[in-house]
């Protein structure tokens, strides 16, 4: 198959575009030309931006088109036209966001998305889908992607909790170690994404995990298992976090009060995998991002992903939360 992938130089895109190239398809890029220009010098490379310039898709015709890199509703329509001349099957990543019940409550494929809504990442997301079914009606793949982790992640989010305790000593563990967690590792999204394009799949689908697939224990202690660290987790409670003001989700990645987000982890998936979605155990993702980072991975990481990537954690904030551990 000839296949486009908008983006296909940073993390998810590049995982698409390197399971593509496995797969013997001919692989076209459009990118700007920023990031990740040694990466598949056997793939056709097309530069342009896409806010501004997509004159190098027009006249142009693939099987099918992976949109890993659309954020704006613009920015996805007039892509989508670019390439709707052609038989083209559009694959677009979206996110549970797109729900605006999550994470506060469980979300399925059918519940109800932003009808409107500010110029927000979420409702953003629901203006690009809609743009992609206009331009392209019935050849449209929407996957509304979860947590997504894994090698070359540059929000850093999986690999944060992995480098902070390979260092050692004790850790200050989120929350209930019980506590559920789906992820996703963006390989096997990718894998899946190539799956819906190849058999020209069209539909909504939620992309991640299985609810129940882990829990926070199990994957922190898959970390200290693969970084073979003496690291020491110590569990603080929820409200003792909130009381020292910790910010969920970026001063800790991946904690998500039970209390606020009770359906942060709870995401159904019954149509993505009855299309097929299947996920390699959690464990294998953090050994793996363990061996990146080992490599050096974290060096690989440019601009992008990261106004969302967590800051290390201090010192002297860490010794304030380790504080709180007996805290009842």
């Amino acid at each position: 198959m000839r296949i486009l992938v908008l983006g296909g130089t940073v993390f998810l895109g590049r995982h698409v575009a390197e399971a593509a190239q496995a797969r013997g398809h001919e692989l076209t890029l459009f990118t700007r030309g920023i990031h990740g220009a040694e990466l598949f010098p056997e793939a056709e490379r097309l530069l342009g931006d896409r806010s501004e310039d997509l004159s190098a898709l027009r006249g142009r015709s693939w099987d099918a088109v992976i949109d890993t890199s659309g954020y704006k509703p613009a920015d996805v329509a007039a892509s989508a036209e670019a390439v709707a001349g052609g038989d083209a099957h559009y694959v677009f990543v979206s996110s549970v966001n797109a729900y605006p019940a999550w994470p506060a409550e469980a979300v399925d494929e059918d519940s109800p998305v932003w009808e409107d809504g500010p110029e927000e990442y979420g409702p953003d997301k629901v203006r690009c889908e809609r743009a992609a079914e206009a331009a392209l009606p019935g050849r449209v793949a929407v996957v509304r992607a979860g947590l997504i982790a894994g090698p070359h992640d540059g929000v850093f989010r999986l690999p944060w909790w992995v480098r902070r305790i390979a260092a050692g000593g004790d850790v200050p563990a989120p929350g209930d170690p019980a506590r559920e967690l789906q992820i996703i590792d963006a390989r096997d999204l990718a894998a899946w994404m190539l799956d819906l394009a190849e058999r020209r799949v069209a539909g909504v689908f939620n992309g991640t995990g299985a609810a129940g697939m882990t829990t926070m224990g199990a994957l922190l202690g898959a970390a200290v298992e693969a970084t073979g660290s003496d690291a020491g987790l110590r569990w603080i409670p929820d409200r003792a976090l909130r009381a020292a003001g910790v910010e969920p989700w970026t001063e800790l990645p991946l904690w998500a009060p039970e209390d606020e987000m009770p359906g942060a982890w709870l995401t159904g998936t019954e149509r993505a995998w009855a299309a097929g979605l299947r996920c390699r155990p959690a464990a294998e993702t953090v050994a793996d991002v363990a061996a990146w980072l080992r490599d050096g991975g974290e060096a690989e990481l440019t601009d992008w992903g990261s106004h969302a990537r967590p800051a290390p954690m201090s010192a002297e904030r860490e010794a304030e939360l380790l504080g709180l551990v007996q805290v009842e």
